[in-house]
């Protein structure tokens, strides 16, 4: 079998990454759309070529074009239905509401998207001072308190590439895997302003039907609030997930 010609490799990669920077762009700002321009602006491409990806998602359906801006279209909900539709519905219902109504801070939803997490879904606290979560919008996982989870079920190898590759070696990716192995025995995760300084986060991973983890939930909200309740908190999140995880 010949081999592929780097050249023409790189091209396809760059194609790809163009194309779902694009749908993930303009998900990222529903329900206000964006300007040919600010696509271009948001995947680091020429007009032109930004122009020619954007007709051809039109025409597939996951992208519709409305008073010179593109929304997302009819086509793009069914590539994450079957992993998101069903946690939407129950963590709405059930899960993320009971824990904001008992904790008063933002709880949200989370599923592993490549090798970042995307928030599906949220209900935010009615306090002034909390935490906003982006929805629809990639996320770095570590140090998510939901991306640690995430990263807690990930194997040795791939693991360790994802920590070299975000610059975490030495000594702080000894830490860090070792965190890890707690979070996967505890089954939870904080995140103690790592993200955001002064929000601390507790997530717990949900797992499917062949025990893979992809999904989480967590709740997140202003330090002066949470410190020393940390505890009862992750074990209502651990809950919620244990109760997601074992829902039909």
């Amino acid at each position: 079998m010949p081999n592929e010609d780097p050249a023409t490799l790189a091209a396809e990669h760059r194609t790809v990454s163009r194309v779902m920077g694009i749908v993930e762009a303009v998900a990222g700002n529903e329900p206000h759309g964006l300007k040919l321009g600010d696509l271009a602006d948001a995947v680091g491409a020429p007009k032109s070529s930004v122009h020619g990806l954007a007709k051809g998602l039109v025409a597939l359906g996951y992208l519709q074009e409305s008073d010179a801006r593109y929304f997302i279209g009819p086509a793009a909900p069914s590539l994450v239905s079957a992993k998101t539709d069903g946690l939407r519905q129950r963590a709405t219902t059930e899960q993320l509401t009971g824990l904001r109504d008992k904790w008063n801070e933002t709880a949200m939803a989370g599923v592993l998207v490549g090798q970042s997490v995307v928030y599906v879904q949220s209900v935010e606290s009615s306090h002034t001072l909390r935490a906003a979560v982006p929805l629809n919008s990639r996320v770095q996982l570590w140090p998510a308190s939901s991306g640690k989870c995430l990263l807690a079920d990930m194997p040795r190898r791939r693991l360790e590439g994802y920590f070299k590759r975000i610059g975490v070696v030495g000594e702080e990716r000894d830490n860090a895997l070792e965190e890890l192995e707690q979070v996967k025995e505890q089954g939870y995760a904080l995140n103690l302003g790592g993200t955001a300084v002064g929000m601390f986060g507790v997530a717990s991973p949900i797992t499917t039907s062949d025990q893979k983890v992809t999904m989480t939930i967590a709740v997140t909200g202003p330090e002066l609030r949470l410190t020393g309740q940390l505890d009862a908190l992750a074990a209502d999140v651990r809950q919620a997930a244990i109760a997601l995880s074992h829902a039909g």
